[in-house]
């Protein structure tokens, strides 16, 4: 699914990434670990088709070395992959339905029927009355388990999380961990 040979990532003329190798088959659960800036987002966001500046050869889903905004590399992220990114990236003067229904944007169901997967995520998650809510009204907490939840909606055969349990309490920490290990 994802093999990394001799990646080599430099910003500002310091190494970040320095000659990695790796290989991810399906199925596999992957933690990457790391101090402070030494290059897990980093590596994150080359996966995830984020960040092309890189020299060495990226294979994800067959597609080898792919230009970052190609035609290509926008349609494996669509179809492919889920982000959960360490600051969200929901919209915070928007609702959680708003926020949640964007997951499912290009999957072939009614509105109904993308508004009951949205509805059954968010009773997973525990935050059934939030539907309406804007998520600037939401605790730091619960806005990473709506993040949380986009992720998980969203079909895809990759979840690229980036530090998914930070702002978490052990209880729903162990929630979250439950969902990305399914």
């Amino acid at each position: 699914m994802i093999e990394l040979e001799n990646i080599t990532k430099t910003i500002g003329g310091k190494v970040i990434l320095d000659n990695l190798s790796l290989r991810i088959d399906q199925g596999d659960l992957v933690a990457i670990v790391g101090k402070s800036g030494s290059g897990k987002s980093t590596l994150l966001n080359l996966l995830g088709l984020i960040d092309g500046d890189y020299s060495g050869r990226y294979e994800i889903f067959g597609q080898t070395n792919l230009a970052v905004n190609s035609a290509k590399s926008q349609t494996i992220i669509r179809e492919h992959i889920s982000y959960l990114f360490q600051k969200f990236a929901l919209i915070d003067d928007e609702t959680v339905e708003y926020n949640l229904m964007l997951a499912l944007k290009y999957v072939k169901l009614s509105k109904k029927d993308k508004l009951k997967k949205v509805e059954e995520i968010l009773e997973r998650v525990g935050l059934s009355a939030t539907l309406h809510q804007k998520v600037s009204e939401l605790s730091g907490g619960e806005q990473q388990r709506i993040a949380v939840a986009r992720a998980i909606l969203k079909p895809s055969q990759l979840i690229l999380a980036d530090e998914p349990t930070g702002s978490l309490d052990p209880e729903n920490r162990d929630l979250v961990l439950k969902f990305l290990l399914e």
